[in-house]
This record gives structure tokens, sequence and C-alpha cells, in this order.
């Protein structure tokens, strides 16, 4: 009888199966924050048209931005974000981290967005 036919299971295949296990729990993980910076980044490239025909005050701005980023899960503060806001333009920069817990290790993930919206 073969050894592929006796119903062993080898150590390269139990390591294939442990890595392609950690693979999918890192997805899990890592994915919903992904998904969530994603709409993030598209509520303030959306947003800042309005913000500026609306004349939005920059303290306004920073607080829309910081309610959406809680209802998203992330914790974003002031020092996480650059509003600038005059009659002309809105600009928008963010530069925030997320932790993602892994278990066994602390995943640091660092995004930057950007949006301006300037007056015709």
């Amino acid at each position: 009888m073969r050894l592929s036919e006796s119903g062993k299971i080898t150590l390269k295949a139990l390591l294939s199966l442990a890595f392609l296990a950690a693979l999918v729990f890192v997805a899990f993980k890592t994915l919903p924050v992904y998904i969530n910076d994603y709409q993030l980044n598209d509520y303030i490239q959306n947003q800042t048209p309005f913000w500026q025909t609306q004349h939005a005050s920059e303290e306004a701005i920073r607080k829309t931005i910081i309610l959406k980023a809680q209802d998203l899960g992330f914790t974003l503060d002031a020092d996480d974000m650059t509003v600038e806001a005059t009659p002309n333009k809105v600009t928008v920069t963010l530069d925030y981290h997320v932790p993602v817990d892994l278990k066994v290790y602390t995943l640091q993930l660092h995004f930057t967005h950007s949006a301006e919206n300037r007056a015709i």
C-alpha cells in the first residue's frame, strides 16, 4: 500500500493546513478594516463638494468625520486629520492607524487619504 492511500497525514500537509488557516484568519480580521477604510475615504470624497457649497466650518467638518469614523468602528481624533475650509476651497487630509489584534501580534494598519474641492 502506498503512503498516500494509508490515510495518514504528513507533516507537510499539516503545515500547509495550518498556514492556510492562519491566512484565512488574518484575512477575516483585516478585510473588514480595509472595507471600512474604503467607505470612509469614499465619504470624504463625496462630502467635500457639499461642505464647500454649504460653507461648513472646519470644526463642523471635523465633528462630522469623527462621527462617520465612529460609525465605521474607527477612533479618529483631531490630530489624525487636517481640515482647511475657506470660501474658495475645502481640503481634508486623514492620516491614521488602525490596530488589528491577531492574537499573537497586533498589526498596525496605516491609512492616508485626502480630498479637495475648489469653487469654480
